[in-house]
Protein backbone atom coordinates (compact mmCIF):
# COMPACT_ATOMS: atom_id res chain seq x y z
CA UNK A 1 0.00 0.00 0.00
CA UNK A 2 2.54 2.49 1.03
CA UNK A 3 4.49 1.81 -2.89
CA UNK A 4 1.36 2.76 -4.36
CA UNK A 5 0.85 5.73 -2.34
CA UNK A 6 4.09 6.38 -3.55
CA UNK A 7 3.32 5.99 -7.02
CA UNK A 8 -0.29 7.84 -6.72
CA UNK A 9 2.13 10.84 -4.87
CA UNK A 10 4.83 10.62 -7.89
CA UNK A 11 2.00 11.19 -10.79
CA UNK A 12 0.60 13.74 -9.09
CA UNK A 13 3.51 15.61 -8.27
CA UNK A 14 4.55 15.41 -12.15
CA UNK A 15 1.25 16.43 -13.43
CA UNK A 16 1.52 19.40 -10.34
CA UNK A 17 5.02 20.58 -12.24
CA UNK A 18 3.42 20.52 -15.89
CA UNK A 19 0.54 22.74 -14.91
CA UNK A 20 3.07 25.31 -13.25
CA UNK A 21 5.13 25.10 -16.64
CA UNK A 22 4.96 28.38 -18.04
CA UNK A 23 3.54 28.43 -21.74
CA UNK A 24 6.00 28.79 -24.52
CA UNK A 25 6.22 29.59 -27.96
CA UNK A 26 6.18 26.03 -30.03
CA UNK A 27 8.86 25.94 -32.38
CA UNK A 28 9.62 23.34 -35.65
CA UNK A 29 12.40 21.47 -34.33
CA UNK A 30 14.43 22.25 -37.82
CA UNK A 31 13.98 25.87 -35.90
CA UNK A 32 14.62 24.71 -32.22
CA UNK A 33 14.99 21.16 -31.23
CA UNK A 34 13.65 20.15 -27.30
CA UNK A 35 12.62 16.74 -26.17
CA UNK A 36 9.66 14.46 -25.47
CA UNK A 37 9.28 15.42 -22.30
CA UNK A 38 9.38 19.29 -22.95
CA UNK A 39 6.34 18.77 -25.42
CA UNK A 40 4.33 16.99 -22.93
CA UNK A 41 4.65 19.98 -20.91
CA UNK A 42 3.94 22.39 -23.41
CA UNK A 43 0.82 20.81 -24.42
CA UNK A 44 -0.46 20.80 -20.69
CA UNK A 45 1.01 24.32 -20.70
CA UNK A 46 -1.25 25.26 -23.57
CA UNK A 47 -4.63 23.70 -22.87
CA UNK A 48 -5.06 25.41 -19.57
CA UNK A 49 -4.83 28.47 -21.32
CA UNK A 50 -7.20 27.24 -24.05
CA UNK A 51 -9.51 26.24 -20.68
CA UNK A 52 -9.31 30.03 -19.68
CA UNK A 53 -9.73 31.86 -23.13
CA UNK A 54 -11.82 29.18 -25.50
CA UNK A 55 -11.10 31.86 -28.21
CA UNK A 56 -7.29 32.22 -27.85
CA UNK A 57 -6.01 31.41 -31.43
CA UNK A 58 -2.78 31.43 -30.45
CA UNK A 59 -3.27 29.23 -27.37
CA UNK A 60 -5.10 26.82 -29.93
CA UNK A 61 -2.03 26.83 -32.50
CA UNK A 62 0.52 26.29 -29.76
CA UNK A 63 -1.24 23.47 -28.25
CA UNK A 64 -1.56 21.63 -31.49
CA UNK A 65 1.70 21.94 -32.37
CA UNK A 66 2.95 20.93 -28.91
CA UNK A 67 0.86 17.78 -29.42
CA UNK A 68 1.63 16.63 -33.14
CA UNK A 69 5.40 17.31 -31.71
CA UNK A 70 4.88 15.00 -29.34
CA UNK A 71 4.91 12.15 -32.49
CA UNK A 72 8.41 13.24 -33.19
CA UNK A 73 9.81 11.03 -31.14
CA UNK A 74 8.29 7.52 -31.75
CA UNK A 75 5.18 7.72 -29.30
CA UNK A 76 1.67 7.36 -30.82
CA UNK A 77 0.48 11.04 -30.63
CA UNK A 78 -2.94 10.36 -32.80
CA UNK A 79 -5.10 10.46 -29.58
CA UNK A 80 -3.42 13.63 -28.46
CA UNK A 81 -3.84 15.65 -31.72
CA UNK A 82 -7.49 14.05 -32.48
CA UNK A 83 -8.65 15.62 -28.55
CA UNK A 84 -6.94 18.99 -29.70
CA UNK A 85 -8.71 19.55 -33.17
CA UNK A 86 -12.25 17.60 -31.40
CA UNK A 87 -11.81 20.83 -28.99
CA UNK A 88 -11.04 23.36 -30.73
CA UNK A 89 -13.48 22.81 -33.15
CA UNK A 90 -16.28 23.26 -31.07
CA UNK A 91 -14.35 26.74 -29.61
CA UNK A 92 -12.89 28.22 -32.92
CA UNK A 93 -14.29 26.30 -36.06
CA UNK A 94 -14.17 29.38 -38.44
CA UNK A 95 -11.01 30.46 -38.26
CA UNK A 96 -8.16 30.43 -39.77
CA UNK A 97 -6.09 28.68 -36.97
CA UNK A 98 -9.02 25.70 -36.83
CA UNK A 99 -8.38 25.07 -40.79
CA UNK A 100 -4.80 25.53 -40.42
CA UNK A 101 -4.68 22.83 -37.82
CA UNK A 102 -7.30 20.32 -39.75
CA UNK A 103 -5.39 20.01 -43.29
CA UNK A 104 -1.65 19.86 -41.08
CA UNK A 105 -3.59 17.10 -38.96
CA UNK A 106 -5.02 15.17 -42.13
CA UNK A 107 -1.61 15.40 -43.73
CA UNK A 108 0.11 14.14 -40.76
CA UNK A 109 -2.57 11.17 -40.36
CA UNK A 110 -3.75 12.12 -37.42
CA UNK A 111 -7.40 12.76 -38.84
CA UNK A 112 -9.88 10.27 -39.71
CA UNK A 113 -11.05 12.72 -42.83
CA UNK A 114 -9.38 12.59 -45.92
CA UNK A 115 -10.15 15.36 -47.88
CA UNK A 116 -7.91 18.20 -46.80
CA UNK A 117 -7.94 20.26 -49.49
CA UNK A 118 -11.34 22.43 -48.35
CA UNK A 119 -9.73 23.32 -45.53
CA UNK A 120 -6.05 24.10 -47.09
CA UNK A 121 -8.31 26.62 -49.47
CA UNK A 122 -10.28 27.93 -46.51
CA UNK A 123 -7.52 28.72 -44.92
CA UNK A 124 -5.49 30.54 -47.27
CA UNK A 125 -8.45 32.65 -47.69
CA UNK A 126 -8.03 33.90 -44.23
CA UNK A 127 -4.30 34.16 -44.01
CA UNK A 128 -2.92 36.64 -41.17
CA UNK A 129 -1.39 39.82 -42.14
CA UNK A 130 1.87 38.82 -39.71
CA UNK A 131 2.33 35.69 -41.50
CA UNK A 132 4.83 33.21 -39.20
CA UNK A 133 7.19 30.06 -39.89
CA UNK A 134 4.42 27.92 -39.95
CA UNK A 135 1.93 29.52 -42.52
CA UNK A 136 4.65 30.55 -44.75
CA UNK A 137 6.35 26.69 -44.81
CA UNK A 138 2.18 24.97 -44.72
CA UNK A 139 1.14 26.72 -47.45
CA UNK A 140 4.17 27.30 -49.85
CA UNK A 141 4.36 23.20 -49.62
CA UNK A 142 0.55 22.71 -49.97
CA UNK A 143 0.23 24.88 -53.72
CA UNK A 144 3.83 23.33 -54.64
CA UNK A 145 2.46 20.01 -54.00
CA UNK A 146 -1.09 20.56 -55.89
CA UNK A 147 0.88 22.19 -58.79
CA UNK A 148 -0.17 25.86 -58.28
CA UNK A 149 2.95 27.06 -59.47
CA UNK A 150 2.35 30.79 -59.92
CA UNK A 151 0.50 30.61 -56.63
CA UNK A 152 3.03 29.07 -54.85
CA UNK A 153 5.97 31.68 -56.63
CA UNK A 154 4.31 34.42 -55.12
CA UNK A 155 3.93 32.68 -51.56
CA UNK A 156 7.62 31.36 -51.96
CA UNK A 157 8.54 34.88 -52.72
CA UNK A 158 6.53 36.71 -50.01
CA UNK A 159 8.26 34.22 -47.41
CA UNK A 160 11.61 34.88 -48.86
CA UNK A 161 11.24 38.51 -48.28
CA UNK A 162 9.98 38.10 -44.36
CA UNK A 163 13.54 37.23 -43.26
CA UNK A 164 12.06 34.65 -41.56
CA UNK A 165 13.79 31.51 -43.37
CA UNK A 166 17.27 30.35 -42.05
CA UNK A 167 20.07 32.60 -43.55
CA UNK A 168 22.31 29.34 -42.96
CA UNK A 169 19.65 26.62 -44.88
CA UNK A 170 19.38 29.29 -47.37
CA UNK A 171 23.22 29.37 -48.03
CA UNK A 172 23.76 25.90 -47.87
CA UNK A 173 21.02 25.68 -50.26
CA UNK A 174 22.29 27.72 -52.77
CA UNK A 175 25.71 26.34 -52.83
CA UNK A 176 23.85 22.91 -53.52
CA UNK A 177 22.22 24.51 -56.51
CA UNK A 178 25.56 26.37 -57.05
CA UNK A 179 27.40 23.08 -57.88
CA UNK A 180 25.14 21.62 -60.83
CA UNK A 181 25.16 21.74 -64.69
CA UNK A 182 22.49 24.14 -66.36
CA UNK A 183 19.07 22.43 -66.51
CA UNK A 184 20.25 20.11 -63.35
CA UNK A 185 17.18 18.26 -62.01
CA UNK A 186 17.67 18.36 -58.24
CA UNK A 187 16.11 15.12 -55.98
CA UNK A 188 15.31 15.68 -52.09
CA UNK A 189 13.00 14.61 -49.46
CA UNK A 190 13.04 16.75 -46.17
CA UNK A 191 11.77 20.44 -45.31
CA UNK A 192 15.12 22.02 -45.26
CA UNK A 193 16.01 20.17 -48.81
CA UNK A 194 13.12 21.64 -50.47
CA UNK A 195 11.95 24.68 -49.26
CA UNK A 196 15.00 26.99 -49.76
CA UNK A 197 15.70 25.79 -53.33
CA UNK A 198 11.95 27.41 -53.96
CA UNK A 199 12.76 30.77 -51.92
CA UNK A 200 15.96 31.01 -53.71
CA UNK A 201 14.71 30.68 -57.09
CA UNK A 202 11.62 32.69 -56.73
CA UNK A 203 12.83 35.23 -54.20
CA UNK A 204 16.10 35.97 -55.81
CA UNK A 205 15.59 35.01 -58.71
CA UNK A 206 18.56 32.15 -59.23
CA UNK A 207 19.09 28.70 -60.47
CA UNK A 208 15.74 28.71 -62.16
CA UNK A 209 17.10 26.71 -64.74
CA UNK A 210 16.68 23.84 -62.21
CA UNK A 211 14.11 21.08 -61.50
CA UNK A 212 13.06 21.00 -57.90
CA UNK A 213 11.81 16.95 -57.42
CA UNK A 214 10.48 16.57 -54.09
CA UNK A 215 10.40 13.14 -53.59
CA UNK A 216 7.45 12.73 -50.32
CA UNK A 217 4.90 14.46 -53.19
CA UNK A 218 5.71 11.70 -55.60
CA UNK A 219 2.24 10.50 -53.98
CA UNK A 220 0.13 13.17 -55.54
CA UNK A 221 -1.43 12.71 -58.65
CA UNK A 222 -1.52 16.54 -59.27
CA UNK A 223 2.12 17.36 -58.24
CA UNK A 224 3.23 14.29 -60.79
CA UNK A 225 1.28 16.11 -63.17
CA UNK A 226 3.14 19.21 -62.71
CA UNK A 227 5.92 17.19 -63.09
CA UNK A 228 4.55 15.88 -66.16
CA UNK A 229 4.87 18.87 -67.77
CA UNK A 230 7.77 20.53 -66.28
CA UNK A 231 9.75 17.84 -67.49
CA UNK A 232 8.18 16.94 -70.70
CA UNK A 233 8.37 13.44 -69.31
CA UNK A 234 5.40 10.47 -68.63
CA UNK A 235 5.64 9.47 -65.32
CA UNK A 236 4.26 6.22 -64.02
CA UNK A 237 1.00 6.64 -62.07
CA UNK A 238 0.41 5.35 -58.53
CA UNK A 239 -3.59 5.28 -58.86
CA UNK A 240 -3.67 2.87 -61.56
CA UNK A 241 -0.27 0.70 -60.89
CA UNK A 242 0.21 -3.08 -59.94
CA UNK A 243 3.27 -2.08 -57.51
CA UNK A 244 3.44 -4.67 -54.53
CA UNK A 245 4.76 -1.54 -52.30
CA UNK A 246 4.70 2.22 -52.28
CA UNK A 247 8.77 2.49 -52.40
CA UNK A 248 8.31 0.60 -55.93
CA UNK A 249 6.54 2.88 -57.23
CA UNK A 250 8.54 5.33 -56.09
CA UNK A 251 11.29 4.09 -57.16
CA UNK A 252 9.57 3.79 -60.73
CA UNK A 253 8.77 7.20 -60.92
CA UNK A 254 12.96 8.05 -60.13
CA UNK A 255 14.04 5.11 -62.33
CA UNK A 256 11.60 7.13 -65.27
CA UNK A 257 13.12 10.87 -64.55
CA UNK A 258 16.62 9.36 -64.64
CA UNK A 259 16.11 6.93 -68.19
CA UNK A 260 14.95 10.45 -69.78
CA UNK A 261 18.11 12.68 -68.28
CA UNK A 262 20.79 10.91 -66.68
CA UNK A 263 23.72 12.94 -65.89
CA UNK A 264 21.19 15.89 -65.60
CA UNK A 265 20.44 14.33 -61.90
CA UNK A 266 21.57 14.60 -58.61
CA UNK A 267 20.41 13.72 -55.25
CA UNK A 268 20.86 15.77 -52.19
CA UNK A 269 23.71 14.29 -49.82
CA UNK A 270 20.83 14.19 -46.90
CA UNK A 271 18.08 11.81 -48.98
CA UNK A 272 17.05 8.65 -47.18
CA UNK A 273 19.53 5.79 -48.36
CA UNK A 274 16.64 4.05 -49.30
CA UNK A 275 15.50 6.54 -51.79
CA UNK A 276 18.82 6.29 -53.81
CA UNK A 277 19.33 2.38 -53.02
CA UNK A 278 18.59 1.49 -56.10
CA UNK A 279 21.37 3.71 -58.15
CA UNK A 280 24.23 3.73 -55.51
CA UNK A 281 26.57 2.17 -58.03
CA UNK A 282 26.09 5.39 -60.45
CA UNK A 283 26.19 8.32 -57.91
CA UNK A 284 29.27 10.27 -56.97
CA UNK A 285 30.20 12.72 -55.01
CA UNK A 286 30.75 16.31 -56.08
CA UNK A 287 30.45 18.34 -52.55
CA UNK A 288 27.23 18.63 -51.34
CA UNK A 289 25.35 16.97 -54.31
CA UNK A 290 25.32 12.74 -55.43
CA UNK A 291 24.89 12.59 -59.13
CA UNK A 292 24.30 10.21 -61.49
CA UNK A 293 26.35 8.95 -64.43
CA UNK A 294 26.28 5.71 -66.37
CA UNK A 295 30.24 6.24 -66.45
CA UNK A 296 32.87 6.51 -64.31
CA UNK A 297 34.98 9.94 -64.07
CA UNK A 298 37.05 11.82 -61.76
CA UNK A 299 34.23 13.61 -59.42
CA UNK A 300 36.73 14.64 -57.41
CA UNK A 301 38.02 17.23 -59.45
CA UNK A 302 34.81 18.52 -59.84
CA UNK A 303 34.26 18.81 -56.09
CA UNK A 304 37.15 20.29 -56.03
CA UNK A 305 36.30 23.31 -58.74
CA UNK A 306 32.89 23.16 -57.00
CA UNK A 307 34.77 24.43 -53.49
CA UNK A 308 37.36 26.37 -55.39
CA UNK A 309 34.88 28.61 -57.56
CA UNK A 310 31.56 27.88 -56.64
CA UNK A 311 30.43 27.01 -53.19
CA UNK A 312 30.35 30.26 -50.77
CA UNK A 313 31.89 29.12 -47.86
CA UNK A 314 32.81 32.52 -46.04
CA UNK A 315 29.40 32.57 -44.14
CA UNK A 316 30.83 29.44 -42.09
CA UNK A 317 34.07 31.74 -39.96
CA UNK A 318 31.65 34.11 -38.31
CA UNK A 319 28.50 33.91 -36.83
CA UNK A 320 26.65 36.97 -36.22
CA UNK A 321 23.42 35.34 -34.93
CA UNK A 322 21.25 32.58 -33.72
CA UNK A 323 20.79 29.66 -36.14
CA UNK A 324 17.69 27.03 -36.54
CA UNK A 325 18.74 23.68 -35.10
CA UNK A 326 19.23 22.15 -38.89
CA UNK A 327 21.11 25.47 -40.07
CA UNK A 328 23.54 24.52 -37.92
CA UNK A 329 23.57 21.09 -38.52
CA UNK A 330 23.80 21.76 -42.05
CA UNK A 331 27.01 23.72 -41.50
CA UNK A 332 28.70 21.17 -39.41
CA UNK A 333 27.74 19.00 -42.03
CA UNK A 334 30.47 20.64 -44.62
CA UNK A 335 33.32 18.57 -42.49
CA UNK A 336 31.36 15.20 -42.66
CA UNK A 337 30.72 15.82 -47.10
CA UNK A 338 34.62 18.39 -47.86
CA UNK A 339 37.18 16.50 -45.67
CA UNK A 340 37.79 14.14 -48.14
CA UNK A 341 39.53 17.09 -50.10
CA UNK A 342 41.79 17.45 -47.24
CA UNK A 343 44.44 14.70 -47.89
CA UNK A 344 44.55 16.11 -51.77
CA UNK A 345 45.55 19.93 -50.83
CA UNK A 346 47.52 18.60 -48.31
CA UNK A 347 49.77 16.80 -50.46
CA UNK A 348 49.51 19.62 -53.55
CA UNK A 349 48.57 22.96 -52.06
CA UNK A 350 49.26 23.88 -48.77
CA UNK A 351 47.75 27.20 -48.62
CA UNK A 352 44.05 25.82 -49.75
CA UNK A 353 44.72 23.09 -47.37
CA UNK A 354 44.58 25.70 -44.64
CA UNK A 355 42.10 27.70 -46.27
CA UNK A 356 39.74 24.90 -46.18
CA UNK A 357 40.35 23.35 -42.71
CA UNK A 358 39.66 26.50 -41.21
CA UNK A 359 36.47 27.12 -42.75
CA UNK A 360 35.05 23.26 -41.67
CA UNK A 361 36.02 23.84 -38.29
CA UNK A 362 34.30 27.02 -37.87
CA UNK A 363 31.41 25.42 -39.22
CA UNK A 364 31.38 23.25 -36.37
CA UNK A 365 32.64 25.22 -33.67
CA UNK A 366 30.29 28.38 -34.77
CA UNK A 367 27.33 26.43 -33.43
CA UNK A 368 25.57 25.60 -30.56
CA UNK A 369 25.72 22.35 -30.80
CA UNK A 370 26.98 19.86 -28.14
CA UNK A 371 30.30 19.48 -27.38
CA UNK A 372 30.27 15.95 -27.64
CA UNK A 373 28.37 16.37 -30.98
CA UNK A 374 31.23 18.75 -31.96
CA UNK A 375 33.74 16.16 -31.33
CA UNK A 376 32.29 14.04 -33.45
CA UNK A 377 32.66 16.21 -36.61
CA UNK A 378 35.74 17.33 -35.79
CA UNK A 379 37.15 13.85 -35.25
CA UNK A 380 36.00 13.51 -39.37
CA UNK A 381 38.44 16.04 -40.11
CA UNK A 382 41.66 14.66 -38.10
CA UNK A 383 40.79 10.85 -39.34
CA UNK A 384 40.97 12.49 -42.65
Amino acid sequence: MKRILLGVMSVVLTFSAMAQTKAVKVESPIVTEKDFVWYVEQKEAWKAQTQRNPKDETAWLNYYHAAHYMGWWGTNSDSVVREAMNEMKQAIPDTYTYNYCAYRAIGSGHSEEKDGDKYAEAALEKLPDDMQFFDYDQWVCYLAMKGYEPRMAQMAKRYFESGIYSENVLRYGYNELAGMDADGIYIGSGDTSIIPKWLIQEGMGKHKDKTIVCIPFLAVKEYRMWLNKKLDIQLPEWETGTYDTYQDFERAVLQTIIDKYGSKVYFSATTPPSSMEPWKQNLYNEGLLLKYSKNRYDNLAVKRRNVEERYMLEYLLVSFRPDWTSGQRLSANYAVLLADLLPYYEKNDQKRYDWLMRRLVSGISNTSLSEEKKQEYMNVLIQK
